[in-house]
């Protein structure tokens, strides 16, 4: 309804807050409708998730339950839009509260019809690093999404940071999982019995799109196997605005039912398998693929093939990790760098200096940092993570070890700042060895190698 059910002006008991009043309609979705609500006597302004009827699944209390359980446990990273309080019922329904979306985040639905667009391609790596960032996170305390789709992931254009909604449906891994009983969702059980096809293959266009295939034939419950699946397939859009699953085979005149749970669920097949291209690229339906995919680096493109290998496909467990997709992505990150003559961003090869494709001016760098398995080029703001240097645990993964700074007064010169927080071992090309504090800057020079919990980074002049 184009006004919403809740009046403004309506006020709602809430469980934790006092009272809410509807001070604003915002949107209606599938499960529900949007508002801006004043909290604490009108201090603040917070969104209110207003569920329809129909969204709470077979048992709404246990709904309530999960949202009241995840509101006590708190968010695990502000990347979250996370409930910070749920209302009373009223007539059979309920909604929780959270905080405003700001203004300059936009779904990732936005992006893909091209209404909105990145600022830069390192902003897409950006977007692209904070969303697994997220997944990790969450997995790592022992809970589940079990709802990422293009809907629930808000992006700011300019800084790729990101925003996660649809956090009512987290739970422990493998095991909430009402959003399986919703309509518009994945489908776990007999859908003769529950469904009608019609609106199972329009509902089926939607969230099912990130949906694992081994939920979608009926074999597991969301867990965090499942929700690595949703993920990659977000990561994939976010880079070539295509779907991995729908190729070819994806293009047949009125689908069934039947058609999409095989597509989608039963035998999915990668748009750019290697070994079968009976699900390939369209010419003209899928330009965007034929021009990104090449464009990729090698490390990214085996990334996604093993992300959506048949192995993949069939077995869970065979993804790549989250902490895979960090490493993958630290380094496309650090290998764009910018043209100082026009501007356009560069991908380098090894850390070496190229060519710019727009002006066709070279694109100088000095110095390369070479590490274990590759090199990035030592340009100001470079940085070097610690999930780049080898063995990590998870939740050190995107832990700063090292940032590239440009000394203020002498432009072009450069410095290793330590940001690890712990002592370095350095020695010079003449071998002197020195210690390197926390906060320390080495001076990026030819030969200088360093030692930081036990990985090597060698100084390399171009």
């Amino acid at each position: 309804m184009a006004n919403g059910s809740l009046a403004v002006g309506t006020v709602i008991k809430t469980k934790y807050g006092g009272s809410i009043k509807v001070e604003k309609y915002l949107a209606e979705g599938g499960r529900g409708e949007v508002y801006v609500v004043a909290c604490n006597g009108g201090k603040d302004k917070k969104a209110l998730k207003w569920y329809k009827t129909a969204a709470l699944g077979k048992d709404p209390h246990a709904f309530y339950e999960n949202i009241e359980e995840n509101i006590k446990r708190g968010s695990p990273d502000k990347a979250f839009l996370w409930p910070e309080d749920i209302t009373e019922w009223v007539d059979g329904v309920f909604g929780y509260i959270t905080e405003l979306l700001p203004d300059n985040y936009y779904a990732l639905t936005e992006f893909m019809l091209c209404h909105v667009r990145f600022k830069s391609f390192r902003t897409v790596v950006d977007a692209a690093l904070r969303i697994v960032s997220a997944c990790h996170i969450i997995h790592n305390v022992g809970y589940t999404c079990q709802n990422l789709n293009d809907e629930n992931i808000f992006i700011e254009p300019e800084t790729g940071k990101v925003r996660i909604g649809g956090i009512d449906y987290v739970g422990p891994d493998g095991g909430y999982t009402a959003f399986l009983e919703m309509p518009d969702a994945c489908i776990n059980i007999d859908i003769d019995s529950y469904f009608d096809y019609e609106n199972y293959t329009r509902n089926l266009k939607g969230k099912t799109d990130y949906t694992a295939p081994e939920i979608i034939v009926g074999d597991v419950t969301p867990n965090s196997l499942s929700d690595r699946f949703s993920m990659a397939v977000i990561l994939f859009i976010l880079f070539t605005n295509t779907h991995p699953l729908k190729g070819k085979r994806y293009m047949k005149p009125a689908l069934t039912p039947e058609d999409e749970r095989i597509l989608l669920g039963s035998d999915p097949l990668f748009i750019m398998d290697p070994d079968n291209d009976d699900n390939g690229p369209h010419p003209v339906a899928h330009a965007n693929i034929l021009q990104i995919w090449p464009c990729l680096p090698d490390y990214m493109k085996q990334i996604f093939l093993q992300a959506f290998s048949q192995k993949a496909l069939k077995k869970a467990s065979a993804r790549p990790k989250e902490l895979d997709w960090l490493r993958a992505l630290t380094r496309f990150r650090s290998e764009i760098v910018p043209c100082p003559a026009c501007g356009n961003e560069v991908f380098t090869q090894d850390g070496r200096s190229c060519r710019c494709d727009a002006c066709r001016k070279m694109v100088n760098i000095p110095f390369r940092l070479e590490l274990e398995d590759y090199s990035i080029p030592a340009i100001r703001n470079s940085r070097i993570y610690r999930c780049q240097l080898g063995i990590c645990n998870e939740s050190e993964a995107l832990g700063p070890v090292a940032q590239v700074v440009e000394k203020a007064d002498q432009p072009g010169v450069y410095g290793l700042r330590n940001r690890s927080g712990h002592r370095w071992d350095a020695v010079t090309s003449k071998g002197a060895v020195r210690k390197v504090g926390a906060d320390e800057v080495v001076p990026v020079k030819d030969g200088i190698q360093l030692t930081i919990n036990d990985a090597k980074i060698v100084m390399k002049a171009n």
